[in-house]
């Protein structure tokens, strides 16, 4: 089997993670990685064994021997990243959200299609074993009848400054496209679109979210939802059917345990990990790839598309904007 070469862009905290992983993966290589600044390619490339390194991004882009790239950069670059790599015919797994706004969203998918290249939101607790096992949990109507979901995430991030990557709405700053995603994504799995959304939100004066309450309304359910950048908190999940309930473990996003109570009974599976969980991911576009698909049926562009809708929606309520908005 050929082995898919990866190469990244944007080398902070999560490509870290991300390089780590991949080397776990059998039939991937890291083939090149790029940074605006070259002495932290060198040192990146140098830490992971990349064979290419790169000061400038369309270098890596323009590189034959990449099959795919992993986009790791700040949100508000994701869309340029990731068209520019499309048009060059590289396949693109991008970080979420994959773009500001909806109207980003569907300019990728456009491109994807024209190019005939793949793309896919790494939204990678998607991929995990622990929601996986959720997921045929809800599939095999366990539960009964889903009438309730709780999520949050939240971090207390207060100490980061004004112009760190979650409060500068030049970056994208804002705890919803960073982190309410994940509560967001988590009903949007289960409950699908919402018919009403009501949605709150502390404000910091750069005009981000800091900290932000939502919930989706269904005919017969409701999810609550939060995220915030002000305290920290265990983060545990919960799914209520009219025949049971699921739990999932402290830090949900990516536990390793979760627990299905039914009539009084309880079923709990836990689940090692291979590396820090983005290894699922990885595999499931490398799976894409290599039978030629331009989209993943368990995360497909729809998917994305409708996440991008719901935040955008939830930003109108609450009166945030971002350059990106008036750019698209």
């Amino acid at each position: 089997m050929k082995p898919i070469r990866w190469g990244i862009v944007g080398l902070g905290n999560i490509a870290h993670k991300f390089a780590a992983d991949l080397a776990l993966v059998p039939g991937s290589i890291l083939h090149a990685v790029a940074s605006s600044e070259l002495d932290r390619a060198l040192k990146f490339s140098k830490k992971f064994g990349a064979v290419h390194q790169y000061s400038n991004y369309s270098e890596l882009f323009s590189n034959p021997e990449v099959d795919v790239v992993y986009i790791a950069s700040i949100h508000p670059l994701h869309k340029s990243l990731s068209i520019e790599a499309m048009k060059m015919g590289k396949s693109v797994l991008c970080e979420k959200p994959l773009g500001m706004n909806a109207e980003e969203v569907q300019e990728m998918i456009t491109t994807a299609k024209t190019y005939n290249v793949f793309l896919m939101e790494a939204l990678w607790t998607r991929f995990n074993p622990a929601f996986e096992q959720v997921h045929q949990w809800i599939d095999q109507n366990e539960i009964g009848c889903l009438r309730y979901i709780n999520s949050t995430f939240s971090f207390n991030g207060l100490d980061r400054g004004e112009d760190s990557r979650v409060f500068n709405p030049e970056k994208g700053g804002g705890s919803l496209l960073d982190i309410g995603i994940y509560p967001l994504f988590l009903a949007y799995s289960f409950l699908g679109l919402p018919q009403e959304i009501k949605a709150s939100a502390i404000l910091t004066k750069e005009n981000v979210d800091e900290q932000l309450g939502f919930i989706f309304s269904y005919e017969k359910a409701q999810a609550m939802l939060y995220s915030s950048f002000t305290h920290n908190e265990d983060m545990r999940a919960t799914l209520c059917g009219e025949n049971g309930e699921i739990y999932m473990d402290s830090q949900w996003h990516h536990t390793s345990h979760v627990k299905l109570v039914k009539r009084g009974k309880e079923i709990k599976k836990s689940f090692d990990f291979n590396g820090a969980g983005y290894t699922y991911e990885i595999v499931e576009a490398n799976r894409c790839i290599r039978a030629g698909k331009l989209e993943s049926a368990k995360w497909s562009w729809k998917n994305s598309e409708d996440i991008a809708i719901l935040m955008d929606t939830i930003r109108s309520q609450v009166g945030i904007t971002y350059p990106a908005d008036t750019k698209s």
